[in-house]
């Protein structure tokens, strides 16, 4: 029984299954070209780059030999297991293998920095991507609803009447509310910012609302009134702003359409087959609304 346990009986016998089933699958033909591993002058001399590269200085004659040793070895084993088929029905190697047929077309469609007409074509056709959004500063006085309770609508209108009614009217009056946890006053805010800070029915009253004090209005926090300050309206920047931003976006876009066009080009000789009345039957069990 201990010999069994012995790694070299396990590396044996594995090797000696690996060596079945490539003679059953019969995947790779038994030519001296199958089965002849040359190390050429350009992979010398991508061993010893890959080596400068790691270890800032060229490899001795012993690392040398080694790495040829480890690079024959790697060959080897690959066309081994490509023979026994060790690369079908693997996911991690599928999507490894389909990422680099991706990269081909990436590389390809990535050779050259885009021209000032590209980039102002592609802004044409995109311009309210790239529009500003709206901003603008506002202060706030917090009505706590939990300590309220029903009163905290009343008690808001109440003080929105009394800062109305003052001149010159004050621009903010924290202490006239219930102490909040963050801040009181915000610069620049966007409608997105105010959706994130306090809620979207906040955001989208906060927006419409001209100068001067206005409310009460609901956040997740409890009722507010707000003084809505300095406004700058959204825009489309111009194409000097942006550039920068047009080069990766551009660079993006035609990695993906020739990665589309690499798709087509090659699925068109590939008859697709798909159990259509399978796949319905599998919707209707997904989706049964």
């Amino acid at each position: 029984m201990k010999l069994l346990r012995e790694p070299l009986l396990h590396f044996l016998l594995l090797g000696g299954a690996l060596y079945a089933a490539w003679a059953l699958a019969g995947t790779v033909a038994d030519t001296d070209a199958a089965r002849r591993v040359e190390i050429d002058a350009a992979e010398l001399e991508r061993l010893v780059g890959g080596w400068r590269r790691q270890w800032q200085r060229p490899p001795t004659a012993a690392e040398l030999r080694g790495l040829v040793d480890a690079r024959v070895r790697e060959e080897v084993l690959y066309r081994e297991a490509l023979a026994v088929g060790l690369d079908r029905n693997d996911a991690v190697v599928r999507r490894r293998l389909v990422q680099k047929m991706e990269m081909l077309s990436q590389d390809l469609a990535s050779l050259n920095d885009p021209t000032d007409v590209e980039l102002r074509g592609f802004f044409d056709t995109r311009r309210e991507d790239y529009r500003l959004p709206a901003r603008i500063d506002f202060s706030h006085i917090y009505f706590n609803t939990d300590r309220r309770g029903a009163a905290a609508a009343d008690d808001a209108r109440a003080v929105l009447d009394a800062l109305r009614a003052q001149s010159p009217v004050p621009t903010r009056a924290p202490e006239l509310g219930d102490r909040f946890m963050l801040r009181y006053e915000f610069e620049g805010f966007s409608s997105s910012d105010a959706r994130r800070g306090f809620g979207t029915r906040f955001a989208e009253q906060l927006f419409e609302f001209p100068r001067g004090w206005h409310g009460p209005i609901e956040s997740g926090f409890g009722l507010h009134l707000v003084f809505v300050g300095a406004r700058v309206e959204g825009r489309v920047p111009g194409y000097d702003e942006v550039r920068d931003t047009l080069v990766n976006d551009f660079n993006r876009d035609r990695v993906r359409r020739a990665r589309d066009a690499l798709y087509a080009g090659v699925a068109e000789g590939y008859d697709v087959v798909v159990d259509e009345a399978s796949l319905a039957e599998i919707e209707i069990l997904s989706d049964p609304d």
